[in-house]
């Protein structure tokens, strides 16, 4: 409030909401026979390698995708998130860019910029007037930019499609809210899951939960 000269305050008090977030569970189990693991040797520390980057690969996609049963509560299914109508939607063009920028909460300054792959060549080929958008002065003979309006772009498996909503995305990474168990994913490994068969069992176990802050 502003106030007059010995004017009296008004008390006042803010409203919070409850965001409530519960570890959830993402597991994968890899059976390998003894044979196999005699015969190719550096397979165990392949599966230790590779298998941890696919329940990665599952989580990330949650926090776009996510629909919050048994997992993490995504960006695009948010109540949250505001779409743009394009001028032509195959299509994306600086004036589509310049609103959903308009269109942000001022409030954050991390924003990252996702798009699926198929964006790319789209980009590559923004102009406002002669000046390449995403382009260096070099044009295809040098690396893009990798940046819209100052902001990094990155190219993802998760967001849809283009044509769809969220092929494109503008986020502010502050805004997602997420919890996970410390010391991240957990391996092991056992001989009697499978003894009878002469198989290992190898499993991967990770838990986290996330959600968005903002619900409008």
């Amino acid at each position: 409030y502003w106030l007059a000269e010995a004017a009296a305050k008004t008390a006042s008090k803010p409203a919070f909401r409850q965001l409530e977030l519960k570890l959830k569970k993402i597991a994968a189990l890899v059976y390998a026979t003894d044979e196999l693991l005699e015969d190719a040797s550096a397979l165990e520390a392949w599966l230790m390698r590779t298998v941890p980057n696919e329940l990665r690969f599952n989580i990330e996609n949650a926090i776009i995708n996510g629909n919050g049963v048994g997992k993490p509560y995504g960006i695009i299914p948010s109540p949250a998130l505001i779409s743009v109508t394009r001028n032509d939607a195959a299509e994306v063009d600086a004036d589509d860019i310049l609103t959903m920028w308009s269109r942000r909460y001022a409030g954050a300054n991390d924003y990252v910029w996702l798009g699926n792959q198929q964006i790319f060549s789209q980009l590559a080929q923004l102009v406002v007037g002669n000046m390449p958008v995403f382009l260096p002065a070099g044009g295809l003979s040098g690396l893009p930019y990798s940046s819209l309006l100052g902001r990094p772009y990155y190219d993802t498996e998760y967001n849809p499609t283009l044509g769809e909503v969220g092929d494109l995305l503008l986020v502010s990474p502050s805004a997602y809210q997420m919890i996970g168990k410390s010391g991240g994913i957990q391996a092991a490994s056992s001989i009697h899951v499978a003894f009878l068969n002469d198989e290992s069992v190898f499993r991967f176990v990770d838990r986290v939960d996330g959600a968005p802050i903002w619900m409008s």
